[in-house]
């Protein structure tokens, strides 16, 4: 596929080389939604003419809601890396200080200063486990003549813990972490969603100025053929029905400036909408130059509604939302639960006069320690742990019931789009023998004017029913290229068909380049 297929000018191209290549990307390669319309400000040319691909790759690389969109997902990427801390090792260090002195003496005094360094971890299991080392030592002053002795002493320990109940497990322990990954997911079908709805705004706002364009282009020949019929009649010798052949002549003029005026104002009013919705910040004049699509959708009307429910975004939210509900509720559950622990700490300690001593000993021979426990805790009443479950139990059945009645919509939907294609074709069908038919009588009634047996206002009616008609097998041809985007739209399938690949293994490749939003 070339450049020329997405962007076709009067210059035959900008003078910037690069300006048709993000939409390449965009499009064939399918990598990632860059912004089509970088640069494309710059050296632009007054008139362009557009494929609808390079306008629906242009949206999707400038289209201020895409952007917002993008930003959403990159903060949730943000969300599932910080809810990943809590597996982050903890170092942990203090130093305490201190000092005892006897109530019957006034001079016995004990102090005992002491420093410890740790390290600590969760583990999925919802346990914890931590080592440290600490150092310390007690003075004891009697008073008097006695003097002050120290002792130091120093240890090396590990402490293990592990709930058996409330908190254990790893869908308990993780249950943020999960949740983050959902609302990303959620983030990026949304963004898929928002996506699609920006495709089907083009294309409907692409035909419509395709068409527009096309009948300010029949007001124009219409026009010049009144002007022509003027000419003609003037030319002709001077008379009663000359003049009410001019009469005819200059009132069907007047008539065709003013829909003339009525159909430029129609496209200026467009362009302006088309212009915004897809970016472009200059008044460049655009001329669509694909026509509305006669392609006929594929597949039946059982394939259809299943591609529906496999693929439309908002009905894979909502099941993305029940299995997070679901999983709210086994936790909201499992914190009913009493609260068990079971735990066990062990370790080596020296002693000795002063620090260096303390810890050969250690190393040397050491005195050990160690204990283990159970600790429990039971609410009187649990009534926050019960009804939080008990909502969580009530929020997982009212997406169930939200789940079935989008999937009857969706099928609903699909249902209508294809019996409104079955009346587009026909009216399809019925405009075009309408326009071939008019074509014919218009030519008959030019051939008789010639001869002298059909009026001028004969031949005028004739020409307004042939604009009619043409005008009318756009106006069909529109409604069913629409009708057939709007059942790929409602069946999720629109992006693909328009060649459009979203890469959301990460949302930093969801567009290629984004400006920074503080600029």
């Amino acid at each position: 596929m070339k450049a020329r297929d997405f962007f076709l000018s009067d210059r035959s191209r900008c003078s910037n080389a690069n300006v048709m290549m993000p939409a390449l990307r965009a499009l064939v390669f399918g990598v990632t939604l860059l912004a089509a319309g970088e640069g494309l400000c710059e050296n632009m040319p007054d008139r362009i003419a557009m494929s609808r691909g390079f306008a629906v790759a242009m949206a999707l690389g400038k289209n201020p809601d895409l952007r917002i969109e993008v930003l959403n997902s990159a903060m949730s990427e943000t969300d599932v890396a910080r809810s990943r801390g809590i597996y982050d090792t903890l170092v942990n260090a203090s130093v305490r200080g201190g000092e005892t002195r006897d109530s019957g003496s006034s001079t016995f005094r004990t102090s005992s200063p002491s420093a410890s360094l740790g390290v600590s971890r969760l583990f999925s299991t919802g346990g914890d486990a931590a080592v440290d080392i600490r150092a310390g030592y007690t003075t004891s002053d009697p008073g008097g003549d006695a003097g002050a002795t120290t002792n130091w002493g120093s240890s090396v320990g590990i402490t293990l813990s592990q709930p058996l109940l409330k908190f254990a497990g790893k869908e308990t322990t993780e249950v943020n972490i999960t949740l983050a990954g959902s609302a990303l997911q959620d983030s990026l079908e949304r963004f898929r969603s928002t996506a699609t709805d920006t495709v089907f705004a083009v294309i409907t706002s692409y035909h419509r100025l395709y068409v527009l364009r096309r009948v300010l282009d029949s007001r124009v020949a219409a026009l010049e053929s009144a002007q022509s019929l003027l000419d003609r009649i003037r030319a002709k010798k001077s008379g009663p029905l000359q003049r009410l052949e001019i009469a005819n002549a200059e009132f069907a003029l007047t008539q065709r400036r003013k829909d003339l005026v009525d159909a430029e104002r129609s496209v200026s009013d467009q362009m302006a909408g088309f212009r915004y919705l897809i970016g472009l910040e200059t008044k460049t004049q655009i001329v669509p130059v694909d026509p509305p699509s006669r392609e006929e959708p594929s597949g039946t009307q059982e394939q259809a509604v299943q591609a529906a429910l496999e693929f439309r975004p908002d009905l894979n939210r909502l099941r993305r939302a029940l299995k997070m509900s679901q999983l709210q509720e086994r936790v909201a559950k499992h914190q009913v639960l009493p609260d068990l622990f079971v735990f066990v700490s062990g370790g080596l300690t020296g002693s000795g006069k002063n620090f260096e001593g303390s810890y050969q000993q250690v190393g040397e021979d050491p005195g050990t320690f160690w204990s283990a426990g159970v600790e429990l805790n039971v609410p009187l009443g649990n009534t926050f742990a019960e009804n939080d479950y008990r909502k969580n139990k009530l929020r997982t059945e009212q997406l169930q019931n939200q789940i079935q009645a989008l999937s009857w919509l969706i099928q609903n939907d699909v249902e209508a789009d294809l019996r409104a294609l079955i009346s587009a074709r026909l009216q399809i069908r019925t405009a075009d023998t309408s326009a071939q038919f008019a074509e014919q009588r218009l030519e008959e009634y030019r051939k008789s004017n010639s001869a002298g047996t059909a009026t001028v206002q004969e031949v005028i009616t004739a020409e307004n029913d042939a604009t009619a008609a043409r005008n009318a097998q756009l106006d069909a041809l529109e409604g069913f290229a629409n009708g057939v985007a709007r059942l790929w739209r409602d069946t999720g399938e629109l992006l693909d068909r328009m060649g459009v690949h979203l890469d959301t293994s990460s949302p930093g490749k969801l567009m290629g380049k984004m400006e920074d939003p503080g600029k």
